[in-house]
């Protein structure tokens, strides 16, 4: 079972990256139920809503949660991911403006399976707006806080961050036109 649970939050729960790497068969052979996997979802995601990872390490963990909300219901739980990045206040400026892309994915995602609606996209677009009014006020003055460098190095720039939020922006709100 440990072996079983190690597979799939390797993968993030994707079969075709399973398949793709050679460990779908073994993954197969486990005969692991949805349900399962669901609770495995579960545990990663709320393990990492609980802790305060910073850095390239909160980023890597949020991109696996981003891709695990799929499997998870639970509409407080996505939505508590998908706001993560504007509401944590442990994160440094440069780790959320790159969550803030993945955030997008999540959402587009869930548009397609008819989980996240017009309104849905309204209100997150205006904490979306708080958050950019912010940042961009610190990017101009070139004080936008960067915990570590794995992250790029156009976050630096303060025309690119304005460029970067407003293309995010125009996503949003393209996405239910």
């Amino acid at each position: 079972m440990e072996r079983a649970k190690e597979l799939f939050l390797k993968y993030n729960g994707s079969r075709f990256h399973m398949d793709r790497e050679g460990d779908g068969a073994e993954y197969d052979s486990y005969h692991i139920t949805k349900e399962t996997e669901t609770m495995w979802a579960r545990e990663f995601i709320d393990s990492f809503l609980k802790s305060e990872m910073t850095g390239r390490e909160a980023f890597r963990m949020y991109s696996s949660v981003t891709e695990l909300t799929g499997r998870d219901s639970r509409k407080e739980t996505w939505n508590t991911c998908l706001y993560y990045p504007l509401r944590t206040k442990h994160l440094d400026d440069a780790t959320i403006l790159f969550m803030l892309g993945e955030s997008f994915q999540m959402a587009e995602a869930a548009a397609k399976k008819r989980r996240f609606s017009k309104a849905d996209a309204a209100a997150y677009l205006q904490e979306l707006d708080r958050y950019i009014e912010q940042v961009q006020d610190r990017a101009e003055s070139e004080t936008l806080t960067r915990d570590a460098d794995y992250v790029r190095q156009d976050f630096s720039d303060p025309a690119y961050v304005k460029y970067y939020l407003s293309s995010l922006r125009k996503k949003w709100t393209e996405l239910f036109r």
